[in-house]
């Protein structure tokens, strides 16, 4: 019986949803009993003349959020891979031929690591490869290798050079190349400035000089070596952002050859990334 009871309050609390019957005052109750069930509890009065009336009531409960649906926001970014582009330059009249700003490409591919301790204080870090190319502004000019030092020659002059016009010269080096850039940011950081500094390690150099033989087909001069560039490159850094664009500009506090070996001259190279 009293299993029946249990069914006929439940179907009756699916059926009448939020509706609870009120005890009628006037009739004397015969007995009560009480059923929780799911969180829910009714009572069951059963009065003197066999009627029945069902009152409920959902128990209160406290809900107490275990996890979050927001991801934890994090204090380090990683980023694998990142471009920069740009050129580079050095000063006139210090020896050296002059390079042609378009064509003495900056590249630069790294990983990037971000420590964020604040919303306008990020500290920016950086490990990759640096091409530095620098393009004779005169074509005709080509650098020269000698046990002594680095000499610039004319291309008709080379010591058993080929017959030819010349339409290319440049020397390149590669670095290894660490940088630490502190950067003060707007809330959004829509606008971004940051002033630090790199190091780097040689990994790679050549000379080469492009020519047209008298055929008319063009051909390719190459001299592996370092021609003489520092081992060593260390300079200051300056980064300007805004929006998705950030501006860099590099200054070698070192010589840009070996002491003796080459002019005595700092390298530069300015350009952007987009973030």
């Amino acid at each position: 019986m009293k299993k029946i009871n249990l069914l006929i309050a439940f179907f009756s609390l699916l059926s009448l949803g939020v509706y609870a019957q009120s005890s009628d005052t006037s009739k004397v109750a015969e007995r009560e009993k009480t059923y929780t069930i799911f969180g829910k509890s009714w009572k069951v009065i059963q009065y003197e003349d066999g009627t029945k009336v069902y009152e409920w009531e959902e128990e209160s409960r406290d809900y107490t959020e275990v996890y979050s649906s927001k991801k934890k926001a994090t204090k380090f970014d990683y980023n694998f891979l990142e471009s920069e582009v740009g050129i580079n330059i050095y000063p006139n009249d210090k020896g050296a031929p002059q390079v042609k700003p378009w064509g003495s490409w900056f590249v630069s591919l790294q990983s990037v690591g971000t420590w964020k301790p604040s919303k306008n204080f990020h500290l920016r870090s950086t490990l990759g490869v640096s091409w530095y190319n620098f393009k004779f502004d005169d074509e005709t000019i080509i650098a020269v290798k000698n046990p002594d030092g680095l000499d610039f020659v004319n291309f008709d002059e080379l010591p058993d050079g080929p017959e030819g016009t010349p339409t290319k010269s440049k020397i390149s080096a590669s670095y290894a190349t660490l940088t630490i850039i502190p950067t003060v940011r707007t809330n959004n950081g829509n606008f971004r400035f940051g002033a630090g500094g790199y190091a780097g390690y040689r990994i790679g150099g050549r000379g080469k000089y492009v020519y047209d033989d008298l055929d008319g087909d063009k051909q390719k001069e190459y001299t592996k070596s370092n021609m003489y560039v520092e081992n060593f490159r260390y300079g200051l850094r300056g980064e300007i952002g805004i929006a998705d664009v950030t501006f860099f500009f590099n200054y070698d506090l070192n010589d840009l050859f070996q002491p003796g070996l080459g002019p005595e001259l700092q390298a530069m190279s300015f350009g952007l990334r987009v973030n």
